[in-house]
């Protein structure tokens, strides 16, 4: 008999009883055992975040915890902080990052952004902003805020205006293709992140994403994202990391020994083989009993 939905999140809960996060030591311990993850709150893909694993009840803590690990953790290197999945604020392991890199379909030219905008993939906006950047160098978010939106519009909330939303979601695309990088703060009048190319900030991953293939880097990306998760409709996993029903047919078939197709409660999904020995074991368990 398969699993359950009800037992898919069981699975998920005891991937992550095993971690008790209170240091920033032990966060990048938990994002390099996962591989990727969110950076505060779980979400789409069922993909846990930092929270669900911080060592303590109190909301201000998590808080305090994970917003100056995050500033640390990414400035020092030890991890990719950005907007990578389904624009929400998510942590990559060094050891995937190349991996997210390769799927973004850049091939870490100096134009990758233009061609990025010649198939519509990034809005105007967007390119004037990475050149800016890469004609500047670091860059405040309030420095390219002054550049980009108008006086008038500067002082609305920050996603209320118009020209604030187009800002900000050109930044959210940016880092999403992989084409520029948090790489500071910035506490001067008010605090923002500094942005700069992520092919200056992190040149050794542009240059590990060359020897990965598209293939390699989806068979990889998803085996760890279904042991995190321990099975998802194929929907869901072509809507999380942008794939083509091409790239995701080869990686089932490189998935073949590790991943499944089966039927969890009507809905076909991928099976990770590390759900199917847990619920043999808890289902042997409960023989016992």
């Amino acid at each position: 008999m398969g699993p359950s939905w009800r037992e898919v999140a069981r699975y998920r809960t005891a991937v992550l009883t095993r971690h008790r996060v209170r240091t920033k030591r032990a966060a990048l311990a938990f994002v390099n055992h996962l591989g990727f993850c969110y950076a505060f709150t779980s979400g789409p893909g069922g993909l846990p975040g930092l929270f669900d694993v911080l060592a303590t009840r109190s909301v201000n803590r998590r808080w305090e915890w994970a917003w100056q690990w995050k500033d640390e953790l990414a400035t020092e290197k030890k991890l990719l902080y950005g907007k990578v999945i389904r624009r929400k604020p998510t942590y990559v392991s060094l050891r995937f990052v190349p991996h997210f890199f390769t799927l973004t379909g850049n091939a870490g030219e100096a134009d990758d952004y233009l061609q990025a905008y010649r198939e519509g993939r990034l809005s105007l906006l967007a390119r004037e902003i990475y050149e800016h950047v890469r004609g500047h160098g670091p860059c405040s978010t309030w420095m390219l805020r002054k550049q980009f939106v108008s006086r008038s519009e500067r002082g609305a909330a920050l996603h209320h205006s118009a020209q604030g939303a187009a800002f900000h979601r050109a930044l959210s695309d940016l880092q999403g293709r992989f084409l520029i990088s948090k790489v500071g703060e910035s506490e001067r009048g008010s605090y923002s992140f500094i942005w700069d190319t992520f092919d200056r900030w992190l040149p050794q991953v542009v240059r590990a994403a060359g020897t990965i293939t598209t293939a390699r880097a989806a068979t990889e990306v998803l085996e760890r994202y279904l042991r995190t998760t321990g099975a998802a409709p194929a929907t869901e996993m072509t809507r999380l990391f942008d794939l083509s029903p091409r790239l995701l047919a080869d990686a089932e078939q490189a998935l073949g020994g590790v991943a499944h197709r089966l039927a969890i409660n009507g809905d076909e999904a991928f099976v990770h083989t590390a759900l199917l020995s847990w619920l043999r074991q808890r289902r042997a368990g409960a023989t016992r009993r």
